[in-house]
């Protein structure tokens, strides 16, 4: 873990960490199982390094199939290491920890701190596209919260100049325009700007929304999906003290 890189928008009871490559991989994506005794072993020990144990976590799976639609949201009241399937978890449970895997994709967290409702969503291309961003604030809405109140932090992940996509059916958009360019080799996605626009239009202010400056293509601290790290994944946590 990196120090200079952790978020510092959260009330203190709030614990929010992002792992890095000298932590070890949190899932190798070549094995058969998610939950291999030596991974495991390197989510335990970045949890402990935090003062947290990780069978407190609810380890968050994500899958790409055709019967995915990418904006799977869901409530956990208790900890879960063998996993839930779903692109957003949130929890009102302090003690109860929230717990993603993430390479180039946008590990985002948004804590909403009247309601004290936290939340962790997986905003990759698919989930982008599924608007998994308004959703989640739309459902926070219906939990009593009032987007104003929201803070969101987005996890280190791939810039826009490196994210290149051989073809891209939403381009042309009205919504995506700003947040997809074509160039002679591919389009470009820019997932932290299109995610960020979102929760803007969904009544989150500016000033409370962060984004990490760093670009997981280009850092090496990082894993890369885009970059070759096929199996590697670093790892985003958080949970309510």
């Amino acid at each position: 873990m990196i120090i200079k890189d952790q978020p510092s928008y959260f009330p203190d009871n709030v614990v929010v960490r992002v792992s890095s490559r000298d932590d070890g991989t949190m899932l190798d994506r070549a094995r058969e199982t998610i939950h291999a005794p030596d991974i495991e072993s390197l989510r335990k020990k970045f949890c402990e390094n935090q003062g947290l144990e990780y069978k407190n976590f609810v380890y968050q799976i994500i899958t790409y199939g055709d019967q995915d639609s990418y904006d799977v949201i869901g409530e956990v009241t208790r900890p879960d290491n063998e996993g839930v399937h779903a692109d957003a978890l949130f929890t009102r449970t302090p003690g109860i920890g929230l717990f993603l895997p993430i390479a180039d994709c946008v590990a985002t967290v948004l804590y909403d701190p009247t309601q004290k409702i936290l939340a962790l969503l997986h905003l990759g291309r698919h989930s982008s596209i599924a608007r998994l961003m308004t959703k989640m604030i739309e459902h926070l809405q219906n939990q009593g919260s009032n987007p104003n109140d929201l803070v969101i932090w987005m996890a280190p992940s791939v810039d826009q100049e490196n994210y290149r996509l051989d073809y891209f059916d939403h381009k042309d958009e009205d919504e995506w325009r700003d947040f997809a360019v074509a160039k002679d080799d591919g389009i470009y996605l820019d997932l932290r700007g299109f995610n960020k626009n979102l929760a803007i239009q969904s009544g989150v202010k500016p000033e409370n929304i962060y984004t990490s400056p760093i670009n997981t293509a280009t850092n090496s601290n990082y894993f890369s999906h885009s970059q070759g790290d096929v199996s590697g994944r670093f790892a985003v946590l958080a949970m309510i003290r």
